[in-house]
C-alpha cells in the first residue's frame, strides 16, 4: 500500500482543494511559491550541471536564499520569488493591458455607530479580488503566445536592522545588494508554465524608500515582463558565469 497523500490525510479530494485555493489568492500565492522552489531545484538537478542543492534554515536571518547550489566549484545562492497575482496583466490585440484579477465589492462591514439623526452608519465596503472575465475571455492559445507584464515582491519575510549609507540604522524588510547572488523570478502565472527569469543581484532596481541613503537596498517591488527583458534572461547559467567572473575579478583586486 502506497503512502498517504495530503488529500488522504486531510480527508478531501482534488476538487475541494482546488476550490479552497481559488477562493483564497494569498493561499494560492504561498503554494505556488513553495512549488516554484521545488521545480527550480528539479530543473537544476536534471541539468546535470550543478551539485549539492540545499535550502538554508528559514529561521536563520543571517543567511538569505531559497536555493544554494554548486556550479563549477563555486557556491551560488539564489533567491526565488513569484509573481503577485494582482500585478499581472496581458496585452490585448488592441494594445491595451487587461489585468488578470480585479477588485470587486462583496458587501460591507457591520457598523455599530449611528448618525446624528439616529440612523445606523454605513459600514466600510469589503473588497475581494476575483478573476477578470475579460482576461478569461482570451483563448488558451492566445494566452500562451501573448505579451505580459507583472511584478514580484522582492523583500525579506521579517524586519531586521539595516544600516543606511549615512550610517542610520532602520528596521526594514528590504534586501541588501549582495545578500544573494541570483534572483530566480517564477513567472508560472503568465503562461501556466514553469518558467523563470534570472538576473544578477546587483542588476535589480534600487529602493528609493530612504532617498539617496538606500542605494544598496533592492526595491521591494520588481517589474518583469514576458517575453523577458533586461536584466532578466531564461538561461540561469548565463548569470552563473557572470557571478563567477565577478568573483574572480574580486580575488584579483585583493592582490
Amino acid at each position: 500500500m502506497g503512502s498517504k497523500t495530503i488529500f488522504d490525510e486531510w480527508d478531501i479530494n482534488s476538487e475541494y482543494f482546488t476550490t479552497v485555493v481559488r477562493e483564497n489568492p494569498s493561499l494560492r500565492g504561498m503554494i505556488l511559491g513553495y512549488i516554484a522552489e521545488r521545480k527550480l531545484k528539479d530543473i537544476f538537478i536534471s541539468s546535470g550541471e550543478t551539485t549539492n542543492h540545499r535550502k538554508e534554515d528559514d529561521h536563520d536571518r543571517t543567511k538569505k536564499g531559497d536555493l544554494t547550489l554548486n556550479y563549477k566549484g563555486y557556491e551560488i545562492v539564489l533567491e526565488v520569488k513569484s509573481l503577485q497575482t494582482n500585478q499581472i496583466k496581458i496585452q490585448a490585440p488592441d494594445g491595451s493591458w487587461i489585468p488578470m484579477i480585479i477588485k470587486k465589492s462583496v458587501g460591507r462591514k457591520p457598523s455599530k455607530g449611528f448618525n446624528k439623526n439616529g440612523t445606523p452608519k454605513i459600514g466600510q465596503i469589503i473588497y475581494k479580488y476575483v478573476p477578470n472575465p475579460d482576461f478569461l475571455a482570451f483563448s488558451d492559445e492566445y494566452r500562451l503566445n501573448a505579451t505580459y507584464m507583472g511584478a514580484f515582491q522582492c523583500d525579506a519575510s521579517d524586519r531586521r536592522k539595516i544600516e543606511l549609507d549615512n550610517g542610520k540604522i532602520v528596521n526594514t524588510t528590504l534586501l541588501k545588494v549582495g545578500e544573494f547572488d541570483v534572483i530566480a523570478a517564477g513567472i508560472f502565472s503568465f503562461r501556466n508554465k514553469w518558467e523563470f527569469g534570472f538576473a544578477l543581484n546587483e542588476d535589480l532596481p534600487r529602493s528609493s524608500r530612504y532617498g539617496e541613503n538606500s542605494s544598496h537596498l533592492i526595491a521591494s517591488l520588481v517589474q518583469i515582463t514576458y517575453p523577458l527583458e533586461k536584466p532578466f534572461v531564461s538561461d540561469p547559467f548565463e548569470i552563473f558565469e557572470r557571478v563567477i567572473t565577478k568573483r574572480k575579478a574580486s580575488l584579483l583586486d585583493e592582490y
